[in-house]
C-alpha cells in the first residue's frame, strides 16, 4: 500500500462540509473507474455485496443501490444473482456510466441530502462509498433508511475518516434506539489495495419507525 492520494480522490478527501462533490462527479464519471479500480484497486463494492447477498438471501428481492455511482455496486450484485436493482446517484453523467452496463431496472438522479420521496419502497437498500464531507452525511441516514420497508436489510460502506470525525456510532444508537433499525454488523477493513483506506461496514434490519411514516 505504496499509492499516495491524488487527483479527485484527494479532492474529496480533503473536502469540507459546506462543499458540494456533485461538480467532481460530473468531471470524473468517465475515468472513475480506471482511477479508482485500476489506480487504487478499490474493492468496497466487492466487499458490501459480500455482507449483503449474507443478509439478503432471495435474490428477487427489490434492491436501491444509494449513490450508484458508475454502478460498480450493480455489477457485484447481478454477479450474484439479483436482478431487481434500482440506482440513484446526483450525478447525471456518474448515471450514464452506470446506464451503459445495463445491470439497474431504472436509474434515478436525486441529491441523497434531501428528502428522497420513495419512503418503504424497496427490501433492501445498498450504499458503498457516498458518505463523509460533500456526500450524505449521520443527519441523513433516516430518510436512507426510510426507503425501505420494515424488515428489509440496509448495508452501508463508510469511508473511516468522516466516521470518526462524525462520531457515526453515536447516530447509530440513537436511530436503534428510537427503532429505526437494527444494527447486526459493524466491522472495519481496508477498502483500497495500494493505499492505506480504512472503511466501516454496517448491516442492519430496518425497524419501520421514522422519517417515512
Amino acid at each position: 500500500m505504496s499509492k499516495s492520494l491524488d487527483g479527485y480522490v484527494k479532492r474529496l478527501t480533503t473536502m469540507t462540509a459546506d462543499e458540494n462533490s456533485q461538480e467532481v462527479y460530473e468531471d470524473w464519471a468517465p475515468a472513475y473507474e480506471s482511477s479508482m479500480v485500476g489506480e487504487y484497486g478499490y474493492i468496497a463494492p466487492r466487499i458490501s455485496v459480500d455482507l449483503f447477498s449474507s443478509l439478503v438471501t432471495d435474490t428477487n428481492a427489490k434492491i436501491i443501490d444509494l449513490g450508484c455511482g458508475t454502478g460498480l455496486v450493480g455489477v457485484e450484485l447481478v454477479k450474484r444473482g439479483y436482478r431487481q436493482i434500482d440506482g440513484l446517484d446526483i450525478s447525471e453523467n456518474m448515471l450514464a456510466e452506470a446506464r451503459s452496463k445495463g445491470v439497474y431496472r431504472d436509474l434515478i438522479q436525486a441529491n441523497m441530502t434531501k428528502p428522497l420521496g420513495i419512503p418503504r419502497s424497496y427490501e433492501a437498500a445498498i450504499g458503498v462509498g457516498c458518505f463523509g464531507n460533500g456526500h450524505v452525511g449521520p443527519d441523513h441516514f433516516e430518510d436512507l433508511i426510510g426507503t425501505v420497508a420494515t424488515g428489509g436489510v440496509v448495508v452501508f460502506y463508510m469511508n473511516g475518516i468522516p466516521y470518526e470525525q462524525d462520531d457515526y456510532p453515536r447516530h447509530f444508537r440513537a436511530l436503534e434506539e428510537r427503532g429505526v433499525w437494527r444494527v447486526v454488523t459493524l466491522e472495519q477493513s481496508n477498502y483500497m489495495q495500494t493505499l492505506d483506506r480504512p472503511g466501516w461496514l454496517l448491516g442492519a434490519i430496518c425497524g419501520g419507525v421514522g422519517n417515512a411514516d
